[in-house]
C-alpha cells in the first residue's frame, strides 16, 4: 500500500522535466485562451467604433442637408420679404 507523498515502485517518479512540461502546457494554455480573447475584445472593440463611426458620419451628413435647406428657405423668404417698392430702386 502507497503512503501520501511517497511514490510506490509501480507509480512512476516525475522526473526532471515534469516541471517543464507542466509550465509549458501553463503557458500554452494562457497564450491560446488568452489570444482568444483578446483577439474577440479587438474585432467587438473595431466592431463598435464603426458603427459609432458610421452613426456619427450619417448624422453630420443629416445636420449639414437640414442646415442647407434651412439656409436656402431663409434666403427665398428674404428675397420674397422685399417690397415691389424696394426692388424699383435696385
Amino acid at each position: 500500500m502507497a503512503h501520501r507523498g511517497k511514490h510506490s515502485e509501480r507509480e512512476p517518479k516525475p522526473g526532471p522535466g515534469a516541471g517543464l512540461f507542466s509550465g509549458g502546457a501553463v503557458a500554452m494554455v494562457a497564450i491560446c485562451c488568452g489570444g482568444h480573447a483578446l483577439a474577440l475584445g479587438l474585432l467587438g472593440g473595431l466592431a463598435l467604433g464603426s458603427v459609432l463611426g458610421i452613426g456619427a458620419g450619417a448624422l453630420a451628413a443629416v445636420l449639414l442637408v437640414a442646415g442647407i435647406l434651412v439656409l436656402r428657405r431663409r434666403r427665398k423668404e428674404a428675397a420674397c420679404a422685399v417690397s415691389p417698392a424696394a426692388r424699383a430702386s435696385r
